[in-house]
């Protein structure tokens, strides 16, 4: 737009228009609308994956702790003199053959 002043005082607007500007201007919406898209579905998508590690971790850590304090729990028995891991037990299984008895025993961690 070009602003001139005539010799009365009065300012005139002259509009000069760019068709290349116009057209991209205006074929621009859908553009912009999509990279809107694509950077929300961006965004969502790192936000899934940190809150993924984040459960993860939490796991992780949570079977930490319990083994350490299983783990413990065990030394305490062990210096008392008790070797009993019934307690830690949650399955038992019995596997005979002709010679071999197999117990096994699952322990929850």
């Amino acid at each position: 737009a070009v602003v001139s002043t005539q010799s009365t005082g009065e300012t005139k607007l002259h509009l000069t228009f760019d068709e290349s500007k116009r057209v991209d201007f205006l074929t621009g919406f859908r553009k912009r609308k999509n990279e809107r898209k694509e950077k929300a579905k961006k965004d969502n998508e790192r936000l899934l994956k940190e809150a993924r590690a984040k459960v993860k971790q939490k796991a992780r850590d949570d079977k930490k702790k319990k083994l350490q304090s299983i783990m413990e729990q065990f030394e305490k028995l062990k210096q008392s003199g008790e070797d009993d891991l019934t307690k830690f037990e949650s399955e038992k299984h019995v596997f005979e053959d002709e010679n071999t008895t197999v117990t096994v025993a699952a322990i929850d961690i």
